[in-house]
């Protein structure tokens, strides 16, 4: 996912060293930066913030080091006299949000005087294709108008053309608990900030900490923003630490809660391919994924908490299948063509990497089949022979993943897609022709197809969005895939917990259309789940508790 910094807290560091901290940014993990810009009054904010000058100065800077800048947190005290200059620069560099503070002094008239400036301001920045939000701070939080926080007033007052970025930690220290004030308010907000409060056991006294040491509940917050595809900004300005290893610090915390999908609902749902009706067929209170049909159409298998289980629709009733040793299953399996066994990824307890095991369906001991790791399967071939599978390799010294194939007893392992990019998802056509797989090698992912031997790799998918995992139907007429939005992810993610499509077209790639809308992404649709109609799908959706 693509995360930012705000640089109000690391307004010395931008302005000392430019080329060395955008890298220092951009090596750390980030894409973007929200820089403060000084508009009007140049010395009312202590020296922080960049002049437009400085701006013009930095913004290839940042270009060079693979930084963008989509915000920018507006540092004026005269807000209704800079909305041309916001204009301005919207137009030249594209900015597209653009982010206010709430006025200081919290008092009904002002306020209201406040929210008309900046109602005039959205609608300027409207014309620019680009829009306003206001930040908080704790007092924005703390003390209310009307029976309702300052800032929850304000925001309505503008009547809906002013967002909100809110500030998490800013949020908890003014009392209120974060995670319930997003959801609340989820049709405001565009953006996120991120930082993180203790409460000093001996004194009760807050005190800024790193992200994710404190007594904020962080991860609830990220889920939120990851389900709202909103950007997201670590927001360090005050800490008592090294603010650059705060910051690097920060990156890694949030790269680690990409998959992070704690108080998840699954509902196990029947896709009509012909109609695009959905039958909701069985709920979980836990997370389900990657659902396997087998022939008899009547049961679904699924991998949760690191089994495999056997759902019966007829009995609505589940059982987990011994897998043996294999007790960390993902949501790569796959069943053998004539069912009499089933292909695990597994990924062993003291390495964390996932190898392929093959197990008998009805139970029994597990079998490896690739000892290099890490291997992720997609496919068995119609005739028993192969399985195909994405694998992580170092070639030629760098780290590729690739797709490979390799026999169904074990044996040597064949790279077949030697292009660059992130190559995954391989799956056989039924007739055993065809393998098809997804790949970013063209920018974007999207759908691939090759022959068996891994020659005429040719791309099938061409929209403006990330494509994952095409799974062919059993008389080999119609592919299925997963899409996720351009702009919500990096294209070699495939994430849990957003909104996201499945699309539908001709095996030659013709009369392709999107069918369904859901929440949903990692674990709705891994592996092929076609009924053996031709017709129906299996899949999962997936709810958020929150507060």
């Amino acid at each position: 996912m693509r995360f930012g910094v705000q640089l109000y807290g690391a307004d010395k560091n931008s302005k000392e060293n430019p080329e060395g901290f955008f890298r220092f940014l951009s090596d750390s993990g980030y894409r973007t930066v929200e820089p403060c810009i000084l508009l009007k009054d140049h010395g009312a904010f202590g020296g922080k913030g960049w002049t437009e000058n400085q701006m013009s100065h930095y913004m290839p800077i940042l270009k060079n080091a693979g930084l963008e800048v989509l915000s920018c947190h507006v540092l004026t005290k005269e807000p209704e006299a800079v909305a041309e200059e916001m204009a301005s620069l919207a137009d030249k560099y594209g900015i597209r949000q653009f982010v206010w503070n709430c006025p200081d002094t919290i008092e009904e008239q002002s306020c209201k005087k406040f929210a008309g400036f900046c109602i005039a301001a959205a609608d300027r920045l409207k014309e620019c294709k680009a829009e306003l939000l206001l930040h908080n701070g704790a007092k924005d939080i703390a003390e209310h108008i009307n029976g309702k926080s300052a800032y929850e007033w304000l925001l309505e007052e503008c009547q809906g053309k002013v967002g909100a970025q809110p500030d998490v930690g800013w949020i908890f220290a003014g009392g209120t608990e974060p995670e319930a004030f997003l959801w609340r308010n989820a049709d405001y907000i565009k953006s996120i900030h991120y930082k993180d409060f203790k409460r000093a056991a001996d004194t009760g006294i807050l005190y800024e900490t790193s992200v994710g040491c404190g007594d904020i509940d962080i991860k609830s917050c990220f889920q939120f923003a990851r389900a709202m595809e909103i950007p997201q900004f670590a927001d360090q300005d005050s800490s008592i630490n090294d603010i650059t290893e705060d910051i690097k610090h920060t990156a890694a915390f949030l790269s680690g809660l990409i998959q992070f999908r704690e108080n998840s609902r699954s509902i196990l749902c029947i896709l009509d391919t012909l109609t695009g009706g959905v039958k909701k067929i069985h709920e979980y209170d836990r997370v389900i994924e990657a659902p396997n049909w087998l022939s008899d159409g009547d049961t679904i298998l699924y991998n949760s908490e690191g089994r495999i289980w056997r759902y019966s629709i007829s009995e609505d009733r589940e059982m987990v299948i011994d897998t043996g040793i294999c007790d960390n299953c993902n949501n790569d399996h796959v069943l053998s063509p004539d069912e009499k066994y089933i292909a695990v990824s597994h990924s062993t307890r003291e390495s964390g990497l996932s190898r392929i095991y093959k197990v008998p369906l009805e139970g029994g001991d597990a079998v490896l089949v690739t000892p290099e790791a890490p291997s992720y399967l997609h496919g068995w071939s119609p005739d028993g022979k192969e399985l195909a599978y994405c694998a992580f390799r170092t070639v030629n010294g760098k780290e590729e993943v690739d797709v490979y194939v390799i026999p169904a007893g074990g044996g040597k392992e064949e790279r077949l897609t030697k292009k660059a990019g992130f190559n995954d998802g391989p799956e056989y056509s039924p007739d055993g022709k065809y393998i098809w797989f997804n790949s970013t090698r063209t920018g974007l992912m999207q759908i691939w197809r090759m022959r068996r031997d891994g020659s005429e790799q040719t791309q099938m998918t061409f929209e403006e969005q990330n494509n994952w995992f095409g799974h062919i139907s059993p008389d080999g007429g119609k592919v299925i895939n997963l899409s996720y939005g351009k702009d919500a992810l990096d294209a070699n993610e495939h994430l849990p917990n957003m909104d996201v499509e499945l699309w539908i077209m001709d095996a030659d790639g013709q009369n392709r259309k999107k069918i369904l809308k859901f929440f949903g992404g990692q674990g709705s649709i891994n592996v092929n789940s076609w009924s053996k109609d031709s017709r129906h799908v299996a899949f999962v959706m997936y709810e958020l508790i929150h507060k």
